[in-house]
């Protein structure tokens, strides 16, 4: 199905959808082709065309950084006369167009022109500077190691595009024919399926993935990715002639994202294809807000579902490949239940249509181990709960933690975003019980210990740790909010989960700052289960200064959490970073909790104080808790401090005012 029509630039060029993954043509509109990344940087606009319409190029720049590149747009030529002939017509009667184009039944059977190689060869041309991509991305390495890829597969990009690029066949030719030459080649190759075997070694994968665009692909992805890593201020970024940090991831993620919709045009999908999306899904660069990690979520969970990743696959496929499949499916789940969380949405990857497989707790490097070694590091894991015997936080402990942690938060995510309320309580309780059974069950090296000093962990171990302490108290944060919300009444249990949450953050990151450890990429933990735990808190305070009746039984000790918000605040000011995505959500954050602290503190003495257990506990209407209090601009972020909005996982975030 093929679709013109005018766009937003006037009648004089036109916007085409070509969708080839139906038998039969469809009347139902698409989303065009075209990914635009507004506000925040200026992004590749880009329409993988099979029409040849001639490209013209001009020149963007980042509002904030010098970066140049390329704005794809296209226009129409005077005459598509031999290229709409088609056996059938899909008519759009919105905008009086009546064309059409053949349809494509075979993958072999699709056409390259030579603008998509030319587009092609701008891309491949990005390659000349192939020595500082590999650089920074070692260098990144040298930081975190990570778990769903590993340096053994990133180690084999790099080797097997830099033979491409430095390849005989290329001698004597400068960048412009290199690219443009090899562009033409991967265009000829790209269509062949990438087919796997159960006795297939990592050598044939290697030969099989080379002269992909995939690769290509997953080079520019992963380069981006590393300037997560790499602080900005490091001599790679130095250098004469190349980009800095933040020119470089924006590059990278556009790159990444052509070479994807390069691969999407074939139909096929494979296991490297796969990886791609999954990185692109993240919203490093446009924040949680922003519809396009939600739109590539669908993306991935579609091609992970047609590659067969939700069941078990290993008798299909060699060990290697197995068991990195188990960790792209668990990233994608994980992430899955990170963006429904933060959105306020349905899961759109559910474990119980799902046989997701646990990972085992290897090293990549043993996972790509020749047999004996591999089988060696198998036998020395615990033969009941398959945790590592070597107290290793560097092996497959975060996507085997992920996954514990996912399947519990979709449990959660079941009753916070269902109004049934029949037997509400007793399911919380029970999920309650179910989290604690879970945490407790972990192995002792996999708890978290506040004090840097006195444990022998690196940064990123330390990092690690938190996140699993936190991610299980923001499960049991998120049960009890539910519970409240849903009945009314405010739960003792939300009080002092609220408390555990701000206190740990508070005590990491003045750990952090007192050790002088670089306090970097905690904006999600800090703005996730931190603001809505900072909420609650800002409310009882509130509640109590203006209220003479207070429960006898719940613990409150007002001088702590007072303590605790104005470091919190403070911290949401100074640590997040203005180029961080979640920049914006701390500070508001910020500005409504010292709002809140200022109308406690300047209440003159306590009120009397008079004990009641009956009516207490219930929820104070946000009419009379806000009563008297002079609003600013910012106070419609009261609105979510005050508890009356939905919690995080009914999207609190889209009931406030940010600008």
């Amino acid at each position: 199905r093929a679709t013109l029509r005018p766009t937003q630039f006037g009648a004089g060029r036109l916007q085409l959808n070509l969708d080839l993954s139906h038998p039969t043509p469809s009347s139902e509109d698409r989303a065009p082709t075209t990914t635009w990344v507004e506000n925040t940087f200026n992004y590749f606009h880009v329409c993988l065309l099979t029409i040849p319409w001639s490209y013209q190029f001009s020149q963007w720049q980042l509002p904030a950084v010098t970066v140049n590149y390329h704005h794809v747009s296209r226009v129409v030529p005077q005459s598509c006369d031999a290229i709409i002939q088609a056996p059938f017509v899909d008519a759009d009667t919105r905008n009086g167009l009546n064309v059409g184009v053949p349809y494509l039944r075979g993958h072999d059977n699709f056409p390259v022109d030579q603008k998509r190689i030319n587009l092609g060869a701008r891309v491949l041309a990005l390659l000349e500077n192939l020595p500082f991509y590999r650089d920074v991305v070692t260098a990144r390495f040298k930081v975190w190691k990570g778990w769903s890829l590993g340096w053994p597969v990133t180690d084999m990009i790099f080797t097997v595009v830099e033979k491409m690029w430095n390849s005989l066949e290329t001698e004597g030719m400068n960048t412009n024919q290199r690219a443009s030459f090899l562009s033409k080649r991967l265009f000829e190759m790209h269509s062949r399926p990438l087919e796997v075997h159960p006795s297939m070694t990592w050598e044939d994968f290697q030969s099989a993935a080379a002269g992909r665009w995939e690769l290509i692909g997953l080079l520019f992805t992963l380069t981006g990715l590393a300037t997560d890593w790499v602080p900005h201020g490091d001599r790679i970024f130095m250098r004469q002639d190349t980009m800095d940090a933040t020119s470089l991831a924006i590059t990278a993620t556009a790159v990444g994202d052509i070479c994807l919709q390069f691969c999407d045009s074939t139909g096929i999908v494979n296991d490297i294809w796969s990886v791609i999306p999954f990185f692109a899904c993240q919203p490093r660069l446009t924040g949680f807000l922003d519809f396009r990690p939600w739109r590539k979520l669908g993306e991935l969970s579609t091609t992970l579902f047609a590659l067969g990743l939700h069941q078990d696959s290993s008798a299909k496929a060699p060990f290697f490949l197995s068991e990195m499949r188990k960790r792209t499916m668990v990233a994608a789940y994980s992430m899955d239940k990170v963006l429904a969380t933060f959105l306020g949405r349905p899961p759109l990857i559910s474990w119980r249509y799902c046989d997701i497989q646990m990972p085992l707790d290897l090293s990549v490097e043993e996972i790509f181990a020749d047999p004996v070694v591999r089988n060696a590091a198998i036998a020395r894991l615990d033969e009941k709960s398959g945790w590592n015997l070597e107290s290793s936080l560097m092996k497959g402990m975060w996507p085997r933690i992920a996954l514990i942690t996912s399947v519990l938060r979709e449990k959660v995510l079941e009753l916070s975003l269902s109004w049934q309320l029949e037997n509400l309580s007793q399911r919380v309780e029970e999920l309650s019980r179910e989290s604690r059974r879970l945490r407790q069950g972990l192995p002792e090296f996999l708890h978290w210990k506040p004090d840097i000093e006195g444990v022998v962990t690196s940064r990123v171990e330390y990092d690690l740790l938190f996140e699993v302490h936190i991610e299980f108290l923001h499960n049991d944060f998120l049960l009890y909010r539910t519970l409240g919300k849903r009945t009314q009444t405010q739960p003792e249990a939300i009080i002092g989960i609220a408390r555990q949450i701000l206190k740990s953050l508070v005590i990491m990151i003045s750990e952090k700052t007192r050790s002088r450890q670089p306090i970097k990429g905690i904006g999600l933990s800090v703005c996730l289960p931190g603001l809505p735990s900072a909420g609650v808190l800002c409310a009882e305070l509130l509640r109590r200064s203006r209220s003479t009746v207070i429960s006898s039984c719940l613990e409150f000790p007002r001088s702590e959490i007072i303590q605790n918000l104005t470091l919190f605040a403070s911290y949401l000011d100074t640590i997040i970073e203005t180029h961080d995505c979640n920049y914006h959500v701390a500070q508001q954050g910020q500005k409504a909790i010292r709002h809140v602290l200022d109308q406690v503190l300047s209440v003159e003495g306590f009120s009397s104080v008079v004990e009641d257990t009956g009516m207490s506990d219930k929820m104070i209407d946000d009419a009379n808790l806000l009563d008297g209090v002079d609003f600013d601009d910012h106070d419609l972020f009261l609105g979510w401090l005050d508890g009356n909005m939905q919690h995080m996982s009914d999207s609190w975030l889209a009931s406030v005012n940010f600008t």
